[in-house]
């Protein structure tokens, strides 16, 4: 069993998986491209090449919903991120 998989059954909040791309705006000059793997209503689970960089808190913006979230890292692996919506 991955990692991945063990996280998910310890969820008390059900995610759903998906493929969409996301966009990361650190600020006004600063942005990395990522894919939402997962969502939830509390959050989502990131894949992008490499989570060095990220800082803990940022603005996600979800291209297929063209809507923008803050969030904060709860969770970091290589090239995935688990992270909460926050206000």
């Amino acid at each position: 069993m991955s990692d991945l998989e063990t996280l998910e059954e310890n969820r008390t909040i059900p995610r759903t998986r998906t493929l969409q791309g996301a966009t990361i705006l650190v600020d006004k000059n600063s942005t990395f491209s990522c894919q939402i793997k997962t969502r939830s209503d509390k959050g989502f689970g990131l894949k992008l090449g490499n989570s060095n960089g990220i800082p803990d808190k940022f603005q996600l913006v979800d291209g297929k919903n063209d809507v923008c979230y803050n969030v904060a890292v709860v969770w970091r692996k290589r090239s995935m991120l688990g992270v909460e919506i926050v206000e």
